[in-house]
């Protein structure tokens, strides 16, 4: 991470904090909040600790454990999705290989190096892993249900499973995968805080070097063993500047992966903001609801409300993601906002269709996994992609 990382993580932890206390405040003592919105407030206060704790810790572990961190929360989705959507014996195989074989491959392909990936099969991993879940195992798990040779609710099985899978592993693999987009040079040295060329300079025998020089001696073994050598000028100085590009595309890449770290987090972040916000505003002006049978908690002033106080804190934020100009950051905040909405109406309106209120338990008095992440599913693949396309 680099300062603007911790910047930003910091502040969310202390914003946290002090949401915390503030809860607990009015826990015990009246205060006029209706019991059931505080107790929700609380709730979800705890479940963004859990979910803004995990993550610093595991993009202070490195973008292998960041992968890894959102693959075990995909599959932990899927369970529970697979649980409340009742199967069939003969389904069972094909169950298996969707939990261990699919979805880890899925998270393996995002989290591979790409340099290595393309020296050895030549293409670049983002090809596999956008195309292999949608264009290979959305067509053949419907085949492989048929050679169960059970046809009982033939469509409604293979329709519930290429759901699970596409919302679950499919669309939540791209946000670790905002770690591998390959960002333009505005971006990278916006991070910037020091520059190579800046760095104080150590005379080892006729060598110039920074301090980030390593195995030094093996280049130069000291002033004697270069007078030895017979270095003239114009080596030295090729082998100075040949050194000098090492660590200026080292420090280039260093900053390219804290870039990508901090556009991550930025957008976890507008992803929770826009749902609470849509939430608030919903609570605020409760007469026309969207869809009441579905998701009564959500009004079409909370929806604009949403999108618009998404957007001001995109547009607050901007300065931390790679957009070069605020009205990209701006229009990201809407996209955020309208995916997170479809993520929310769509999972709830799954689960009202089989008769649950939750999921599972995320935590002690809260819902499940797939309650807290349906907006971040739906928004990661738009938001990378138009990551990609406008950066």
């Amino acid at each position: 991470m680099d300062y603007r990382s911790i910047l930003l993580t910091s502040g969310v932890l202390t914003l946290l904090a002090v949401a915390t206390l503030v809860a607990e405040f009015f826990r015990n003592r009246p205060s006029g909040i209706d019991v059931a919105t505080l107790s929700s407030c609380r709730s979800r206060i705890n479940a963004w600790w859990l979910l803004f704790g995990s993550l610093v810790c595991a993009l202070l572990l490195g973008a292998a454990f960041t992968t890894l961190f959102f693959g075990v929360v995909a599959f932990w989705a899927l369970r529970e999705y697979v649980t409340i959507t009742p199967t069939r014996l003969a389904d069972h195989k094909m169950l298996v290989g969707v939990f261990f074989i699919l979805t880890p491959l899925q998270f393996l392909l995002v989290g591979v190096d790409s340099k290595w990936f393309e020296s050895v099969f030549r293409y670049d991993p983002y090809y596999f892993y956008s195309a292999m879940i949608p264009s290979l195992a959305l067509l053949v798990l419907p085949a492989c249900v048929a050679l169960s040779d059970d046809t009982k609710y033939f469509l409604e099985r293979i329709a519930k499973l290429q759901v699970g899978l596409l919302i679950c592993v499919y669309s939540l693999s791209f946000v670790p995968a905002l770690l591998t987009i390959s960002l333009p040079d505005h971006a990278v040295s916006a991070t910037a805080s020091t520059d190579v060329s800046d760095l104080p300079a150590v005379d080892i025998g006729r060598v110039v070097v920074t301090p980030f020089e390593q195995n030094v001696s093996t280049l130069s073994g000291g002033s004697d063993v270069v007078e030895e050598l017979g270095v003239d000028d114009a080596s030295d100085d090729a082998l100075k500047e040949g050194k000098k590009q090492q660590h200026v595309e080292l420090t280039s890449e260093r900053r390219r992966s804290s870039t990508n770290v901090t556009l991550l987090f930025v957008f976890v972040l507008l992803t929770q903001i826009s749902d609470f916000s849509q939430y608030s505003w919903s609570l605020i002006f409760p007469k026309h609801k969207i869809a009441p049978h579905v998701n009564s908690n959500r009004t079409y002033e909370g929806l604009v409300f949403g999108a618009l106080t998404t957007v001001i804190f995109a547009i607050a934020l901007w300065k931390f993601t790679p957009f070069d100009t605020w009205e990209k950051a701006a229009f990201a905040g809407v996209v955020i906002s309208c995916m997170g909405f479809a993520g929310n109406i769509t999972v709830s309106a799954i689960k009202r269709d089989q008769g649950v209120d939750d999921y599972g338990e995320l935590i002690e008095g809260h819902n499940g996994v797939l309650d807290r992440i349906d907006s971040l599913c739906f928004a990661a693949p738009v938001f990378f992609h138009y990551v990609r396309i406008f950066c």
